[in-house]
C-alpha cells in the first residue's frame, strides 16, 4: 500500500494544501490511537467481589511444568509455568560474584568486602550461599536496609511538616524502633498492631516492651501537620493517618471518600467517617509551630518512657523545679533596682537572670520532663463517634457516623465490638492482621518481592485496588502470602524463600536473541533478574565505605538547636543539613526541604507514602558525580589506602581497585585501559607544574573516581 505525498501548492486561503492535509491525516490518527487504546486497555471489573485482592486468601497448588530441572522451589514453578505458557525460557544463572553483590545491596545495602568475595569464590560446598545469606540477615545493617524501605512507606521524617516546620527530635526513636523490629524479625502481626495501637498494649500488658510498643506509635504520630497554629487543619492530619494506614498494610486507597464514595473501590464515605472517628478519638503530640513561641504554648502529647510511676515523679518534680525557677525570677527581677548603683553586681545579676530563664523556657517548651526520654507517639482519647463531612469539609456536618471498619471487607473478616470507651484502634489493628483479612499478607509480599526484583508482582503495592492493573502471577501472590502467615508473618523467611529461587538467581543480562527480549522486553514475567541503579543511600554509603569513612555505629538523635533556641516561623522555617558519616539511613530527613544529595538521586518526599522511588537519570547527577567534593574526597581517600600498599605492582593496585569498587575480579582489557589512564593523567598533571609523586597521586584519584562514578558500581546486576 502506498500513500501519495500531497502537493505542495495550493491558493492562499483554500482548505486545501499540505497543512490541511498533515492536519487531517493527524486527526485520523488520534482517533485511531483513541479507539485502539480504548478496545486494548483492560477494563476493571464492575463487581469488587471478583477482583482478586479481595477473594478470601487461598493457599493454590503450584503448578505442573515442563521442565522439571530448572525450579528450585515452588515459587520457581509459578515463574516457569507463565513462561512456558509464553514460549519463553529462563535466563541463566547468574556468576558467584553477581550473585554475591546482589546478594549484599539487597538485604544489607552495601558492597561485599574484599574478604567476602575471596572467602565465598572458594567456598565450594552446597550451602555456600545459603550461609552467607544466614550471615546478612544476622547483620544488624539488614534492619537499615529494610528498615528504609518500610520508612518510604510509613513517610518517616524528623519534622512535623507545619508551615515553619518545626523539627521532632524524638522522632529517631520511631526510625530506630523500626530499624531493630527487621533486625528482631519481629512478627509482622505484631509489627502492625505496635505501630497502631502500642500504647493500648502497654495497658494491657505494662511490662512487655513498653518503651518500644509506645515508640512504635511514631507511626501515627509523624501523620503531618499543616498550617501555623497547634492542630490547625487537624482533619487533614487525620485523613493523613487514615489514607497511610490503608495504603501501608492494606494496599487500599481511602482518601477518595473522605468527599464521595469511593469511585472504584468498595469504601464509602460512611466507611471512611466510621475509620475517622477511630482516630479522632486518639490523642495525637503536638511538636511546636510558629504559635509556640509567640504564646508560650508548651509541647504537648509526648509520652514519657519511663513505667508510669517513675514517670509521673519526673513530671512532678519538673513542676516543682518550674515554680522554683518562676519564684527565683521575680525575686531577682525585683532586686535589680538595688543593683542600678553596682555595675560589676548588676552584671552578675543579668547573667544569673540570663541562665534561669533560658532553664524555664526549656522545661516549659519541653512538654514533658526535658531530660527524660520521651516519644513522639499517641495515646488513647476518649471513645467518640464523629459526624460525616459533607464534600469533605468539617464545617459542613453531617449524620454521626459509628465507628467501624469497612463493611464490604467485614464479610470475610468479622470485625470485633469496639469496647465502650475506647478509640477502636486496637481492634483495628487486630481486624487488620486476621489471617482471614484478603489484603494484609498479599500487600506485604509483595512489597517484600518488589524488594528483590526491583518491581511488584502487583505494579502499584500501595493500591490493590481495582482502579491498578491485575498482577503478573496473582495465583503466585497467593502462595506466598499463605506461606507468609503460615511461617508466622516472619518477614526473613520470605527472603529466604525468595533468595534460593531459581528465578532470583537468573543472570540480569540482556540478550537481542532471547525471545524475551521481543516478547516481554518490560520483563514482566521475569524470563531474567532486573538490572537495578542502587538507590541513593546505598550509592552513598558505598563512597563512603570506599573511602574507608563510612561510620556503621547507630548515631541516636540528631543535633537540633537546643529548645530554648527555636524561633523558626512560617516566614523564617527550620532548614538543615547535618553532615555525617554514619550510614544514609540516619540522615536527618525534613518535610519541607528535602536532602540535597538524596533528593537528587530520587530518595522520596517524606511528606506523602512512597511505594516506589522513581529512577531519573538527569544532568546535575552527572554534575554532582564528577565535580562535588564529597566525592572528589571518598576518590583521594581510595586513592590513598591503594597507593599506601607499597608491596603491590601497580597492576595489582589497579585490580584490587576494580575488585574493591565493583566487587569482581578486573578483566585483562580494564587493566591495560587503567594502564594508559594513569600514564595519561600522570602526564597532564606533570605539564601543569605538579611534581612527579603529586602527578602520580592525582592520577590514581582520578582513576578511583572513575571507579566510584561507572555504572558498574551504580548499577546492580
Amino acid at each position: 500500500m502506498s500513500v501519495s505525498a500531497p502537493s505542495n501548492t495550493h491558493t492562499p486561503g483554500s482548505p486545501s494544501g499540505p497543512r490541511r492535509s498533515s492536519i487531517h491525516i493527524a486527526l485520523v490518527w488520534l482517533l485511531l490511537s483513541i479507539g485502539w487504546m480504548s478496545a486494548n486497555e483492560p477494563t476493571p471489573p464492575r463487581d469488587p467481589a471478583s477482583w482478586w485482592a479481595y477473594q478470601e486468601l487461598q493457599r493454590p497448588y503450584p503448578p505442573e511444568v515442563k521442565d522439571r530441572r530448572w525450579p528450585r522451589t515452588d515459587l520457581d514453578r509459578f515463574i516457569l509455568s507463565k513462561l512456558e505458557a509464553l514460549q519463553l525460557k529462563p535466563s541463566a544463572q547468574a556468576s558467584k560474584d553477581e550473585l554475591l553483590r546482589r546478594l549484599h545491596f539487597d538485604l544489607i545495602g552495601l558492597p561485599p568486602s574484599l574478604n567476602e568475595q575471596k572467602a565465598f569464590r572458594a567456598d565450594r560446598s552446597s550451602n555456600a550461599f545459603s550461609n552467607v545469606v544466614e550471615r546478612l540477615l544476622a547483620s544488624p545493617h539488614y534492619g537499615e536496609r529494610w528498615g528504609r524501605h518500610w520508612m518510604d512507606v510509613v513517610r518517616y521524617a524528623d519534622t512535623a511538616g507545619d508551615n515553619a516546620d518545626y523539627p521532632v527530635p524524638e522522632s529517631f526513636r520511631y526510625r530506630d524502633y523500626i530499624i531493630d523490629a527487621f533486625n528482631q524479625d519481629l512478627p509482622y502481626d505484631q509489627f502492625i498492631v505496635e505501630q497502631l495501637a502500642g500504647d493500648i498494649l502497654t495497658q494491657e500488658a505494662p511490662t512487655v516492651r513498653r518503651a518500644e510498643r509506645i515508640v512504635a506509635t511514631g507511626f501515627l504520630a509523624l501523620s503531618r501537620r499543616y498550617a501555623t497554629g497547634p492542630f490547625e487543619l487537624m482533619h487533614l492530619t487525620l485523613e493523613d493517618a487514615i489514607d497511610t494506614t490503608g495504603r501501608t498494610f492494606l494496599g487500599m486507597t481511602f482518601k477518595c471518600a473522605r468527599c464521595h464514595d469511593h469511585k472504584s473501590d468498595p469504601v464509602t464515605a460512611r466507611d471512611y467517617y466510621g475509620l475517622y472517628g477511630i482516630f479522632a478519638s486518639t490523642r495525637f503530640p503536638y511538636a511546636g509551630s510558629e504559635e509556640f513561641q509567640s504564646k508560650s504554648l508548651p509541647r504537648t502529647g509526648f509520652v514519657p518512657l519511663a513505667p508510669p510511676a517513675e514517670a509521673e515523679a519526673a513530671l512532678a518534680a519538673n513542676r516543682q523545679r518550674l515554680q522554683e525557677l518562676r519564684t527565683e525570677l521575680a525575686r531577682l527581677d525585683a532586686s535589680k533596682t538595688a543593683a542600678e548603683s553596682n555595675s560589676p553586681a548588676r552584671t552578675s545579676l543579668d547573667t544569673r537572670i540570663q541562665q534561669l530563664r533560658l532553664e524555664l523556657k526549656r522545661r516549659e517548651r519541653s512538654g514533658t520532663h526535658p531530660d527524660a526520654p520521651a516519644a513522639y507517639a499517641v495515646s488513647e482519647g476518649k471513645g467518640e463517634d464523629h459526624p460525616l463531612q459533607k464534600s469533605g469539609d468539617p464545617g459542613q456536618p453531617g449524620d454521626k457516623v459509628p465507628r467501624c471498619f469497612p463493611a464490604f471487607f467485614s464479610k470475610s473478616t468479622p470485625p470485633p465490638v469496639l469496647p465502650t470507651g475506647s478509640s477502636g484502634r486496637l481492634e483495628l489493628a487486630r481486624w487488620i492482621t486476621h489471617p482471614r483479612n484478603p489484603l494484609t499478607g498479599r500487600t506485604m509480599v509483595n512489597r517484600i518481592w518488589q524488594g528483590h526484583f526491583g518491581h511488584a508482582l502487583a505494579a502499584t503495592p500501595s493500591n490493590l485496588g481495582l482502579s491498578s492493573e491485575p498482577p503478573s502471577h496473582p495465583e503466585l501472590i497467593d502462595w506466598l502470602a499463605s506461606e507468609f502467615i503460615r511461617s508466622g508473618w516472619s518477614i526473613k523467611h520470605m527472603h529466604r524463600l525468595i533468595l534460593h529461587s531459581a528465578t532470583w538467581q537468573q543472570t540480569s543480562g540482556f540478550k537481542a536473541q532471547h525471545q524475551g527480549s521481543i516478547k516481554d522486553p518490560s520483563n514482566r514475567w521475569l524470563w531474567r533478574q532486573n538490572r537495578q541503579r542502587a538507590d541513593a543511600e546505598a550509592i552513598r554509603d558505598s563512597m563512603l565505605l570506599m573511602g574507608r569513612q563510612l561510620d556503621l555505629r547507630r548515631p541516636g538523635a540528631h543535633p537540633f538547636p537546643p529548645i530554648e533556641e527555636w524561633r523558626w516561623t512560617q516566614h523564617d522555617p527550620f532548614k538543615a543539613v547535618y553532615e555525617s558519616n554514619h550510614r544514609s539511613v540516619y540522615l536527618m530527613r525534613q518535610r519541607i526541604q528535602r536532602h540535597p544529595y538524596l533528593a537528587l538521586f530520587d530518595a522520596p518526599d517524606a511528606n506523602v507514602s512512597t511505594d516506589m522511588r522513581p529512577v531519573s537519570s538527569l544532568p546535575t547527577q552527572a554534575l554532582y558525580l564528577m565535580n562535588h567534593p564529597f566525592v572528589q574526597e571518598q576518590a583521594r581517600l581510595f586513592a590513598d589506602t591503594l597507593l599506601a600498599q607499597t608491596h603491590l605492582t601497580e597492576k595489582e593496585r589497579l585490580a584490587q581497585g576494580i575488585e574493591s569498587a565493583w566487587a569482581r575480579p578486573a578483566k585483562p582489557h580494564e587493566l591495560k585501559t587503567a594502564s594508559v589512564f594513569l600514564r595519561m593523567c600522570q602526564k597532564q598533571a606533570g605539564a601543569e607544574g605538579l611534581a612527579s609523586d603529586e602527578s602520580l597521586r592525582e592520577a590514581w584519584i582520578s582513576w578511583c573516581r572513575v571507579l566510584i562514578t561507572s555504572n558498574p558500581f551504580l548499577y546492580i546486576d
